[in-house]
């Protein structure tokens, strides 16, 4: 690609981001960030729709680096849609995370609004406006905002408010008060003694591993998933066996703001799904089991804390 040329993705000014690699290139987007992408890819990317492009160049600002080529272009294709909500969501997230400190402002003009574009999979400026302005602002108050000036020499500014500092901590936190560390793994008597580490790991770390298979219920099993869940602190996901169910658990704990920790067993770590891979994964061995145990021990005090349950173990 030339030195100066457009993003493939999202068709703002993009430049190369170091040596070109023989069938892709790495590129500095300022809206899209830092990423990698094939050629072949590119071109094919130029056939998309619009709203594709744009969730695109969203799920590229979360997961900087990756590298985009032919054969994970149907699962980025398939990106879904945000709510209202979900996109107001991700641009207070973003908010934070780039202005940590409370009390701190933001001036969005010039081109700084373009990563909020990107990061809440937004179509354009009107649409960031009514969601920062009137949405997040306006209707939930977890912003403030000012204008001075006025015209194109006007500015705007925005903060969280306190409100919005407790939303985003009730969304870090889950269920702060819950002793529960949920399980999600295959459920296969091949795996069973993996299982007692996990526990043995949950247990050690102060909180009681639940487990849907082994629990009494009469509801439909997926209504329990996401009842444990929801009730849960954290939650341990085991993709070994790279089980659809362990990918759903995983991310609708994330959603609900719960900590996940990741583990794969050693030899399918290569087979996990892309979007995942950004993660720290505990690997295991499974001729060291007790190592798993102690390692998953050590990421949950390290991650969430020691449990209140530690002390009658």
């Amino acid at each position: 690609m030339a030195e100066e040329s457009k993003c493939p993705v999202c068709s703002k000014p993009a430049t190369p981001d170091g040596p070109y690699l023989g069938g892709s290139t790495k590129l500095s987007c300022i809206k899209c960030g830092k990423y990698e992408i094939g050629n072949i890819a590119a071109h094919e990317i130029s056939t998309w729709s619009e709203q594709q492009r744009i969730n695109l160049s969203g799920w590229i600002r979360e997961n900087q680096g990756f590298k985009i080529i032919s054969s994970n272009l149907k699962s980025l294709a398939e990106l879904k849609n945000l709510s209202v909500g979900e996109k107001a969501e991700k641009i207070l997230v973003r908010l934070a995370q780039k202005f940590p400190k409370p009390g701190a402002w933001l001036d969005l003009s010039g081109g700084a609004y373009l990563e909020f574009l990107s990061i809440g999979r937004v179509v354009d400026h009107d649409e960031l406006r009514f969601l920062m302005q009137e949405y997040l602002h306006g209707e939930k108050q977890y912003i403030i905002f000012t204008r001075s000036g006025s015209g194109l020499s006007a500015i705007e500014s925005y903060r969280i408010s306190p409100k919005g500092w407790a939303y985003l901590d009730s969304l870090r936190y889950g269920n702060p008060n819950s002793q529960i560390g949920f399980v999600a793994m295959w459920f296969d008597k091949s795996v069973d003694s993996t299982h007692l580490a996990i526990e043995a790991g949950i247990r050690s770390s102060g909180y009681e591993p639940l487990r849907i298979d082994r629990k009494e219920h009469n509801n439909k099993i997926d209504d329990e998933i996401v009842a444990g869940i929801r009730r849960s602190k954290f939650l341990v996901a085991d993709f070994t066996g790279h089980r659809g169910g362990v990918y759903f658990e995983a991310g609708l704990a994330t959603g609900c703001g719960l900590p996940v920790i990741w583990l794969c067993r050693k030899d399918e770590l290569e087979k996990t799904h892309f979007d995942t891979r950004q993660y720290n994964f505990i690997v295991w061995e499974a001729d060291k089991l007790s190592e798993l145990s102690k390692a998953l021990q050590n990421r949950i005090e390290a991650t969430i804390g020691r449990g209140p349950l530690v002390e009658k173990i």
